[in-house]
């Protein structure tokens, strides 16, 4: 029988023009449609995930086992930050208008770029595009696919341009970026629309104390530790030759896993949750849906032990609403001015201390860092956060002059904008449990802090959460 393999379809009329039809018939009978040698493979690269990552998908805190590997990285410090932006990135698996935008901040050389580039280690390339910076048109015209994709900034400064900045929010608040411009064509000018599909997700390092107004309020801002005790972790993580590194493989494996499934997310609670917090701020329309996209990609991070629903959708529990309000809970207060951030208040009522304590009605910033055993960079930082906030005020307005120092606004008492989980677990534990399954049994492992199951832990944290939600002491 005649070979009948051929490069494509011309070739095979070539071959014979007059049996080209029956034989094209013949071969789109004999063909696998592309869908399914797609399905195919992305179920065998599924299986083969999960031979890599069983162990650690099944585990009850996988942030904490992030946390542990992230520092044998060689990163000393900075889990908070490191945790906030792993889960943010996690998002990119959900179906969303929006993911979640992290900005991380701190001074020069305070490990704000390495922080961020340890976490992208635990995650396939797919998942992120870094750059150090961009040209004003790049994010239009570039063929680098964004969609469940992270744009990775290395400093806010490769965002500066305001036609830049406009794509950004653009993309981020619509999931798409949608550009009509003019190209020059051999029948003359001609208009052409730019399409690039989304959804995409930000990350960007800075040193400043804030972004553009427009861009702060699409993000959770996270400060790394500049302290001189953070400095002596990392000068013996530095030193350290015989840490053994992480292995990576399960990690990534767990997110080509993760991919390859159920990726629907449903919060019993989120009625509730969103009854309940004071609408302080207009912001907190933004940052409440990153709150609840923080606690969706934490369920499925979790997924092969968290419980389904009757649509096979994974179910959040309180548990997850937990972990990442112990991650946020002071960013969203400090964003709604609702929360002081600590260092700023320290550093307010430095100045205040030292002001009562001197014959000065001002003070500069040498004096305040050297009150707070700091360097001068970071303690400008913090009063320059202090000034931004309207609690110091700068007398001085010759440049290159010392900063005269006063009191400012006097600072409002700490109000938490995120409930305490207690205050969820009744309804949440209540309200769905009809239509609910358990298709993967959830782990048995044992903690690593008490020595019990996971199941005798969630269940004493429920039992403890009810006895205080019907007022027992």
């Amino acid at each position: 029988m005649k070979d009948l393999s051929f490069k494509d379809v011309s070739e095979l009329h070539m071959d014979d023009p007059e049996r080209f039809s029956e034989r094209f018939e013949g071969a789109l009978g004999r063909a696998i449609g592309f869908m399914d040698i797609a399905e195919s493979e992305a179920q065998e690269q599924a299986r083969e995930a999960w031979a890599k990552c069983e162990e650690l998908a099944n585990e009850g805190r996988i942030l904490d086992h992030f946390a542990t590997d992230f520092n044998r990285c060689g990163v000393a410090g900075n889990r908070k930050a490191g945790k906030l932006v792993y889960l943010a990135l996690n998002s990119r698996h959900l179906d969303a208008k929006q993911l979640v935008n992290v900005v991380v901040k701190g001074p020069s050389g305070a490990g704000k770029t390495y922080t961020v580039e340890k976490v992208l280690e635990f995650y396939p390339d797919d998942a992120h595009h870094f750059l150090t910076a961009m040209s004003e048109r790049a994010l239009a015209y570039s063929q680098e696919p964004l969609s469940h994709r992270f744009l990775i900034l290395a400093e806010a400064a490769g965002m500066s341009g305001e036609f830049q900045t406009y794509l950004i929010r653009s993309l981020l608040s619509e999931g798409r970026l949608r550009y009509e411009t003019v190209e020059k064509t051999s029948e003359g000018l001609k208009p052409r629309i730019i399409e690039r599909e989304g959804p995409t997700g930000l990350i960007v390092t800075t040193t400043r104390t804030r972004l553009h107004s427009e861009n702060e309020t699409r993000m959770l801002s996270v400060v790394v530790d500049d302290t001189a005790d953070h400095t002596k972790e990392i000068l013996a993580a530095l030193a350290d030759e015989d840490r053994n590194p992480p292995d990576m493989e399960r990690w990534r494996a767990l997110q080509v896993w993760l991919k390859g499934g159920e990726t629907r997310v449903t919060i019993p609670y989120g009625k509730k949750l969103a009854s309940l917090i004071p609408p302080v701020a207009v912001r907190l329309r933004r940052d409440f849906g990153a709150l609840l996209s923080l606690i969706r990609s934490h369920a499925l991070l979790h997924r092969a032990t968290r419980e389904r629903d009757a649509l096979d959708r994974i179910v959040a529990t309180v548990e997850d609403y937990a972990v990442v309000r112990g991650l946020i809970a002071d960013l969203i207060s400090e964003g709604v001015e609702a929360t002081i951030p600590p260092i700023v208040r320290e550093t307010v009522e430095t100045v205040k201390k030292l002001i009562a304590s001197s014959d000065e009605d001002s003070v500069n910033v040498k004096q305040v860092g050297a009150e707070l055993d700091l360097e001068y960079q970071p303690a400008y930082r913090r009063v320059k956060m202090a000034i931004d906030g309207g609690y110091l005020r700068n007398l001085e307005d010759r440049k290159s002059k010392p900063a005269r120092l006063v009191l400012g606004d006097p600072m409002p008492e700490d109000r938490e904008v995120l409930l305490a989980p207690q205050e969820l677990t009744v309804f949440a534990y209540s309200g769905f449990s009809e239509g609910v399954d358990t298709p993967h049994p959830p782990s048995t492992h044992e903690s690593e802090e008490t020595g019990s199951s996971q199941d005798d832990i969630i269940q004493e944290v429920r039992d403890l959460f009810a006895r205080e939600a019907a007022g027992e002491r």
